[in-house]
């Protein structure tokens, strides 16, 4: 892959998953670490040290950890690309028999997942992507709605719910 592209682009490149991989994961392995913490004193009530079961399931969960950002960095890093033109000319340089495997891994769309760095602030990625055409917005009602004891919007003076609510 480093044949094809640019050597610089490529240690951007690598860098911006790395860094995109830990800082991800690093936050959802906080957060597993808060539920464990909360959860471990239960084990107290089938007789066990809370202390050293929170020690083994943390080094599990580090494990896991460790295994899932090297999974993904070695997953992005070879699914993107930083120079569409070499990456084109590498899927080219393919045979047609490793190409047809490559675009049934492909999703839905047929296209591959390319990540890339941004290279400016964000107002040039927000450009970039543009806005989604044909956003819909969820129907909003005109009228406010009527509470069930307040008085009937009708004028006569009675609780909705004993007036025009009864039918409703």
């Amino acid at each position: 892959k480093c044949e094809h592209e640019d050597p610089n682009a490529v240690k951007h490149l690598e860098r911006y998953i790395i860094l995109n991989a830990v800082d991800r994961l690093w936050q959802e392995h906080l957060y597993a670490m808060d539920s464990l913490r909360e959860a471990v004193y239960l084990r107290a009530y089938g007789q066990k040290d809370p202390l050293i079961e929170y020690k083994t399931e943390a080094f599990d969960i580090f494990s896991e950890l460790m295994e899932h950002i090297r999974g993904e960095i070695l997953h992005n890093l070879f699914r993107s690309t930083s120079n569409l033109m070499a990456f084109e000319q590498f899927l080219a340089a393919l045979p047609t028999h490793m190409l047809a495997a490559q675009t049934d891994g492909a999703d839905a769309g047929g296209t591959m997942d390319m990540v890339a760095p941004p290279m400016g602030g964000g107002q040039e990625a927000a450009e970039a992507i543009g806005e989604p055409e044909g956003l819909q917005f969820p129907a909003r009602r005109e009228a406010t709605q009527v509470g069930r004891n307040e008085p009937c919007p009708c004028g006569s003076g009675k609780k909705f719910k004993n007036c025009c609510g009864r039918t409703a």
